[in-house]
């Protein structure tokens, strides 16, 4: 049997580091997050420090609780390269409103005949 360090030690110590990551992110406290996943605070403090490996149910719940997939947690890109992509849409979907609106103020003074007086 393998010893406790190595791969087994960077994928719990990924998985604590994106759990922790998500909830700041989401501003909640580990209490908070440990309710809504169902695990004790203690719990949820270990495996962030990346001390305990969850099992798959716990896993979920947690991911469930943040409102990720499960996957997420263990990714070095995990949620972060999701939330890029939801914030770059959001912008995305700002600018153009705001360069619709634009256009449309330009075209109604235009309509107006837009010479100067």
């Amino acid at each position: 049997m393998k010893g406790r360090g190595g791969k087994g030690e960077a994928l719990r110590g990924l998985v604590g580091l994106n759990i922790r990551r998500l909830r700041a992110g989401s501003g909640l406290s580990q209490e908070e997050l440990a309710e809504r996943a169902e695990i004790s605070a203690p719990y949820m403090g270990a495996l962030e420090r990346g001390e305990k490996w969850p099992g798959p149910d716990t896993l979920a719940s947690i991911a469930g609780g943040l409102g990720v997939e499960p996957h997420d947690l263990m990714r070095p890109e995990g949620a972060a390269s999701r939330e890029a992509r939801q914030i770059i849409g959001k912008l995305v979907a700002d600018i153009s409103a705001l360069a619709n609106s634009s256009l449309g103020l330009i075209s109604a003074a235009a309509g107006k005949g837009g010479e100067p007086e």
